[in-house]
């Protein structure tokens, strides 16, 4: 996870460095166009009988192009309670708080509509959860928690309105998978979920 926040910090300065090295209008063009940071909050439900919905916080930057295309970069943060089968008992599980982290990027689409605006985007990355694993010697249970990532997709629509020329109310819905079935989405790969927030532009 704080590899994933250092990728997104070097993202952010490799921007200003782009930025600064424009003329004085290309640069506030892009700054203009350039939104971040967008925090949002959301719940997401986990279609897998391991994991409960939880909330969510959305954190994104995201570069709008006059041609109204957007580039986006996600760092996701996902809180969910987990129910696990228990190896001594099968009519017991284990319960517990689980948090993984998408860090995710694609690019998207915008149609402005004056106040309100259409969005959706298609974008892929990493998930990073952490995921109990039991051993069993002599009837005695140890747990150990292992790191792991998946590869995961994510599709998303939105829509923004203008509460004025540069602040923007958003609701997002979106669907996303993982690309392999293993632990948590062992039985099913899907996720769907809502967020809301505000945007505005760096300039």
């Amino acid at each position: 996870m704080n590899s994933s926040k250092s990728i997104l910090f070097i993202l952010l300065l490799s921007i200003q460095f782009a930025v600064l090295g424009q003329n004085n209008e290309d640069a506030t063009n892009d700054l203009e166009r350039t939104f971040m940071p967008q925090f949002q909050l959301g719940y997401v439900l986990h279609e897998t009988q391991d994991l409960s919905g939880g909330l969510m916080t959305q954190t994104s930057i995201e570069y709008r192009d006059i041609t109204n295309l957007v580039f986006r970069v996600n760092f996701d943060v996902f809180n969910s309670s987990m129910n696990l089968d228990y190896p001594l008992n099968d009519s017991t599980s284990f319960k517990g708080k689980t948090t993984f982290s998408d860090l995710i990027g694609g690019i998207g689409y915008r149609l402005p509509l004056k106040k309100h605006n259409i969005t959706g985007y298609v974008q892929s990355g990493v998930r990073f959860y952490g995921y109990p694993e039991f051993s069993l010697e002599n009837n005695l249970v140890s747990i150990n928690l292992s790191r792991n990532y998946l590869g995961v997709m994510r599709y998303t629509l939105g829509y923004e309105y203008a509460l004025a020329p540069k602040l923007f109310l958003s609701f997002e819905f979106f669907s996303s998978h993982v690309f392999k079935a293993q632990d948590f989405w062992s039985d099913n790969i899907w996720s769907y979920g809502l967020t809301f927030g505000v945007t505005s532009p760096l300039f």
